[in-house]
């Protein structure tokens, strides 16, 4: 749905390719809300390098 919306397809669009490919429809008001919500999501490394400063944090909160 991402890759769709970056080459700057419509969610409707986006909508009858997934209904297509997954025989299982998929309204145009659910790809809206997953578009929107996968790109507040940070990218993987960023979630990454948060969670390893996460864990460093607790164990040195834990030596003290």
């Amino acid at each position: 749905m991402l890759l769709l919306r970056k080459q700057g397809k419509s969610y409707r669009h986006i909508s009858s390719e997934i209904t297509k490919s997954q025989r299982k429809l998929f309204p145009v008001s659910w790809v809206h809300k997953i578009v929107q919500r996968e790109s507040t999501i940070p990218p993987n490394e960023e979630i990454i390098r948060h969670n390893i400063c996460n864990v460093e944090l607790q164990s040195s909160v834990a030596n003290v």
